[in-house]
């Protein structure tokens, strides 16, 4: 199987390359997202090579597009997902080139999206294209997903494709873990985002006497903010945790004592600390610094808020992967635990194993010049072509 596997991965090279272009083409910037363009390469795809599929929007032009290989929603079939995402951050500044107009230089495709997870989703297709082509051979399922708006959420994405689409799976592997195929995410940090309101008095600036300054009561409350205790601190699987003070707003003019001011802050916490324990903590810290400025006022809001999930790291899964990228790549990835937050967390909810799994570097995400080496694509194809036909396959 795995020279049959290699021959084809070679044999189709070009193909995976291609469409990695095509789909960095399709402008799907989120906001405001417009995934049917991407969604529109993946379904003529499939056509061209009858791999059954259904489009989902739950908003117009938020395109998911969901397919699948070998007997379909049959009872005590073994199912595989693999989700990629169609959209994709905006390109930002710093681009030596058009971030849309991708290019090929010294064995890396160049465009926004090339790593963060287009490269992947064109893998994807590949793979799905050699498990057609060998369908007879399997007896589980192989579902791939294109899904929307997984950098604002997955609202319109994967969350709504698991609770309004009765999307199902026994296991998942997520192609959105950019180490290289040298780690495996089993486990993942909470993220709890807050937004924090001073309330202040607008006055003329040349008179703050009269008012009632919000960014410089906001200062005093980020000040003691910034040492936030955690409770738990340190966990092998992870690195430990953090507040960002991600964005601050306030104030209309030089000359105006601003009456109000926003911080939006970034909390990443391990497993065995809640929610509830975090807040307590941060609004403690408001309550002394209102206590100790009468004049100082604060809202505060939970503006979105993931668990940290977990699975069992010796599950089937990750043998597999281990098993068929230490023969195709002659090493062996590591577990591990991440800071950042991927859908796993959503299928892990479900009751689907899942874990994160892909090529690309975790240093080419959202940056300006964003690549991925052609060969790691082609590469992940070849682990997952060995991984699907061992799990999914016929048993002889």
């Amino acid at each position: 199987m795995q020279k049959k596997v290699k021959e084809f991965v070679k044999a189709h090279w070009g193909e995976l390359l291609d469409l990695t272009c095509q789909l960095i083409r399709a402008r799907t910037e989120n906001p405001p997202g417009r995934e049917s363009l991407a969604a529109r390469v993946v379904e003529d795809y499939f056509k061209s090579l009858h791999i059954p599929y259904t489009l989902y929007e739950k908003e117009p032009e938020r395109t998911n597009i969901v397919a699948w290989i070998g007997p379909h929603a049959q009872p005590k079939v073994t199912s595989l997902l693999t989700a990629c995402h169609l959209d994709v951050v905006p390109a930002g500044d710093g681009w030596e080139k058009d971030p849309f107009d991708p290019f090929v230089k010294n064995g890396r495709i160049y465009g926004r999206g090339a790593t963060d997870n287009k490269g992947q989703m064109a893998a994807c297709m590949v793979l799905a294209r050699f498990l057609k082509e060998n369908e007879s051979q399997l007896q589980g399922e192989f579902i791939v997903v294109g899904a929307a708006d997984e950098e604002r959420s997955s609202r319109l994405g994967l969350e709504y494709l698991l609770e309004e689409c009765n999307l199902k799976a026994d296991y998942a592997i997520i192609p959105d873990v950019s180490y290289g195929m040298r780690k495996i995410d089993v486990a993942e940090k909470g993220a709890l985002f807050l937004e924090i309101t001073s309330h202040g008095k607008q006055a003329h600036g040349s008179r703050p006497e009269e008012g009632i300054n919000a960014i410089w009561n906001m200062t005093d409350l980020l000040q003691e903010l910034k040492p936030l205790p955690f409770k738990c601190t340190s966990h092998r699987l992870f690195t430990p945790p953090t507040l960002n003070l991600g964005t601050i707003q306030g104030g209309a003019a030089r000359n105006i004592v601003p009456g109000k001011c926003k911080a939006g802050i970034d909390i990443r916490y391990l497993p065995g600390e809640s929610k509830e324990e975090i807040l307590e903590r941060v609004r403690g810290i408001i309550q002394r610094v209102e206590k100790k400025n009468p004049q100082a006022h604060f809202e505060l809001e939970v503006a979105s808020h993931l668990e940290p999930s977990y699975v069992d790291e010796h599950n089937p899964l990750v043998g597999l992967l281990q098993r068929h990228t230490e023969t195709v790549l002659g090493t062996r990835p590591e577990i591990i635990g991440l800071s950042g937050a991927t859908v796993t967390k959503q299928l892990l909810k479900k009751g689907i194993t899942a874990v994160g799994f892909g090529p690309g570097s975790e240093k080419e995400a959202h940056v300006a010049n964003e690549s991925i080496e052609v060969q790691q694509l082609a590469d992940f194809v070849e682990i997952m072509a060995l991984a699907c036909m061992e799990l999914l396959g016929k048993k002889t």
